[in-house]
């Protein structure tokens, strides 16, 4: 029988609670290895679902009830559980590229600075390393890293958001929209390009998506919000 990796019982979430929630009772399984999508329209709650499970969404004031459970743990509930899971586990490509970095810093410095905080025990030269190897990973050479955000394309950036979230090698990839806005011939690129690292790693990935030609193409099933 496959694991059950992510477990999503009786999960209610809001912003408000005096108004009805925004995704209700919700119930679905991910199972070890697969890849899932849920597929809805804008405002069906996809994106807040996601920010539940990264244990973000009381942070931008919204409530939840119910459970998630990784690998059988109640990370909704648990925050040293879910601080233990979150970026070494399950990693969040952001709907925005721009979102994943700080418009401010050079990007190797998003990258470091997430190693700094996970990886202490690695030297500078190991990082520096372990950087170079997820962005060939992504198809993107390492002169990036002194670059700003803004100075790449939409798909560069896309992919080092990617590359970002891979640093740690996660279990599960979260991909929240990941190619919207791109470019058609940009997003079937990126979308060959998950599909390797999905198939060399053996990763779980959850995809929200409101097109239903990915949801079709690239996932193994789907959920209708």
């Amino acid at each position: 029988m496959d694991k059950v990796m992510l477990d999503i019982q009786k999960l209610t979430l809001g912003y408000d609670c005096s108004k009805p929630p925004v995704v209700s009772n919700l119930y679905f399984q991910l199972l070890k290895g697969e890849t899932l999508c849920l597929h809805g329209a804008s405002g069906c709650g996809k994106s807040t679902i996601i920010w539940a499970i990264m244990g973000k969404l009381s942070r931008i004031g919204g409530f939840s009830e119910g459970k998630i459970l990784y690998e059988g743990k109640d990370i909704l509930n648990d925050t040293a559980a879910m601080e233990a899971v979150r970026w070494e586990k399950i990693a969040l490509v952001p709907q925005s590229s721009m979102s994943a970095f700080n418009p401010v810093y050079k990007m190797k410095k998003t990258y470091m600075e997430l190693l700094n905080l996970k990886r202490k025990n690695l030297t500078c030269k190991e990082k520096e390393n372990l950087i170079r190897e997820k962005l060939e990973i992504v198809q993107l050479k390492e002169t990036v890293l002194e670059q700003y955000p803004h100075e790449l394309s939409g798909g560069m950036r896309q992919r080092a958001a990617i590359a970002l979230a891979l640093i740690l090698d996660p279990e599960l990839l979260i991909l929240d929209e990941a190619t919207t806005g791109l470019d058609v011939l940009v997003e079937a690129d990126i979308l060959w390009t998950l599909k390797k690292i999905r198939r060399e790693k053996k990763m779980s990935m959850l995809v929200v998506s409101h097109d239903a030609r990915i949801a079709n193409a690239f996932c193994d099933r789907r959920i209708h919000l």
